[in-house]
C-alpha cells in the first residue's frame, strides 16, 4: 500500500492507495472526490509541469523562464529537459508566447512566461551565432574551469562531497 498525500485541493489528505493492476486502485483517506481521481492518476501515469529556463542570445538575458501549458508524463522530464537544453531563443518572446509547440511528442506547448525579451524590457541587442553558450548549462550549473578546458562535451554533475567542500554547507539530494 502506497501512502501519499492528495494536492487535487487546499485539504491535502493523506491517501492510502492499493493497486490492483493497471487503472485499478482502491483508494482510503480522501476526502473528496478529486481524491480517488488524483490516486488513481499518481500511481498509474503520473504528470508533471515542467519549469525551467533556456539560453537565448540576449547579453541581457541569458537565459530565459518558460514552462509548459499542461502536463506532460513524469517519465518525458528528462527527455524534455534535454531538449530544451538545446533550445537558443533569438527573437523577441513577451509572456504565454510559443517557445516549443509540442515538446517530446506529448502534444503540451512551452511557453514564454516573462516580458523580459520583449523590445520594451529587454536591454540589448542578440549576440551573433558564433557566441559561446558552453560555460553555462540550461540549468544553470556553472562548468568547473577544468570541463571549459577539456574536449570533453560530457557534462557530469560534481558529486555532493565536492559541492560540500566548495560551499561549507551539506548537499541536499532531492
Amino acid at each position: 500500500m502506497n501512502k501519499l498525500y492528495c494536492i487535487a485541493c487546499p485539504a491535502g489528505c493523506l491517501l492510502s492507495v492499493r493497486e490492483f493492476g493497471y487503472d485499478d486502485v482502491e483508494v482510503e483517506g480522501n476526502g473528496c472526490e478529486m481524491g480517488i481521481d488524483f490516486a488513481r492518476s499518481e500511481t498509474t501515469n503520473p504528470m508533471r509541469t515542467l519549469t525551467t529556463t533556456v539560453r537565448t542570445t540576449f547579453p541581457g538575458v541569458p537565459v530565459f523562464p518558460v514552462r509548459t501549458d499542461g502536463e506532460i508524463p513524469k517519465g518525458k522530464i528528462i527527455e524534455a529537459m534535454v531538449a530544451l537544453s538545446k533550445i537558443v531563443v533569438g527573437s523577441e518572446l513577451g509572456c504565454g508566447d510559443t517557445v516549443v509547440e509540442n515538446i517530446v511528442g506529448s502534444g503540451v506547448r512551452v511557453i514564454a512566461t516573462s516580458d523580459a525579451l520583449t523590445a520594451d524590457s529587454r536591454s540589448a541587442e542578440p549576440i551573433g551565432k558564433n557566441a559561446q553558450f558552453d560555460d553555462v548549462l540550461s540549468i544553470g550549473v556553472y562548468r568547473s574551469e577544468e570541463q571549459l578546458n577539456s574536449s570533453s562535451d560530457d557534462y557530469s554533475e560534481p558529486d555532493a562531497e565536492d559541492e560540500e567542500k566548495e560551499s561549507g554547507r551539506p548537499h541536499i539530494r532531492n
